[in-house]
């Protein structure tokens, strides 16, 4: 084996040695760098997520404010009617009340003083003897008895009528006053839901710088990956074609070897040929070369 031949060998096997070296590092590397990934896809999963659950809240609390919208509307024209009908009571009332009082003014003496005046002018008429123009002033007297009385019955009926009207408004001012409470709830409601969803857009508004870095990042390490594949393909590559120039090498070497060897049996076997006609002695080295070489009679090659 020549020296050159040698340090190609060397150099062969060393470069083979490096290329693998290089690719276990980049493979180590590449596998870390895959760990990573699957690290920031769980997290940026986790993230969209977040995402899909907060739009889903925001969603749902829409409609529920959507719904007390509604029903504030809806409370809101109750009450816009009661508050109408409450005023007209109120006025139906005060007519009443003033109508009231002018005929309690208007009679100016209670029922029970009227009615006694009456049966006692009733009496005087039934058990007194009276002349004709006495009990004509009598009769006439009880009738505007009567027509006080009468006029105190419609003031009776018109304070049965204010009470009734006014137990009536009162129902409507209770309706009011608690319409206006419910209302003031479902807005503190509707408040505190644009609270939550100001503050879950916020939060997305946080979220999705967080997801875009990710996903920048993820682009970046895949890219990396990739490279780092391309990488490997190419370094495995060049281990091949070198473990194959040095698969040729050895051969060639081998093959060289083999002729030299031969060479060397050859020569050495015309030397001691020589040698023998000249009848000189011959090692036994030298006999197993004329003998392999054929050249010696009897041996297997000279025959054949």
């Amino acid at each position: 084996m020549g020296a050159a031949q040698a340090q190609d060998l060397d150099d062969l096997r060393r470069r083979v040695e490096d290329l693998r070296a290089k690719l276990l590092s980049i493979r180590d590397e590449r596998r870390a760098i895959i760990e990573d990934l699957k690290g920031l896809r769980e997290k940026r999963r986790e993230l969209i997520e977040q995402v899909r659950s907060k739009r889903a809240k925001i969603r749902e609390l829409i409609e529920e404010r959507k719904k007390i919208r509604e029903e504030v509307e809806k409370l809101f024209e109750e009450r816009r009617k009661v508050i109408e009908e409450y005023r007209k009571a109120r006025q139906e009332a005060t007519e009443i009340k003033n109508r009231y009082e002018s005929l309690m003014a208007e009679v100016g003496v209670p029922e029970r003083v009227l009615r006694r005046r009456i049966a006692a002018l009733e009496r005087r008429i039934e058990t007194q003897p009276l002349s004709r123009d006495a009990e004509r002033d009598l009769v006439v007297r009880i009738s505007h008895l009567e027509a006080q009385l009468q006029t105190l019955m419609e003031a009776k009926k018109l304070k049965r009528r204010y009470i009734e009207i006014m137990a009536e408004a009162e129902r409507w001012r209770f309706f009011i006053r608690d319409t206006g409470e419910k209302i003031k709830e479902l807005k503190a409601k509707i408040s505190e839901i644009n609270g939550e969803i100001s503050q879950l857009i916020k939060e997305l508004d946080e979220i999705r710088p967080q997801i875009d870095e990710l996903s920048k990042e993820i682009e970046e390490k895949s890219s990396k990956v990739d490279e780092m594949k391309a990488q490997m393909d190419e370094l495995f590559q060049q281990i091949t074609q070198t473990r194959e120039l040095l698969k040729k090498a050895y051969e060639d070497m081998q093959a060289a070897a083999r002729l030299t060897e031969e060479q060397i049996k050859t020569r050495l076997a015309q030397e001691a040929l020589e040698k023998y006609k000249a009848g000189e002695k011959l090692t036994l080295e030298e006999l197993r070369a004329l003998m392999e070489a054929g050249l010696l009679e009897g041996s297997p090659a000279s025959s054949s």
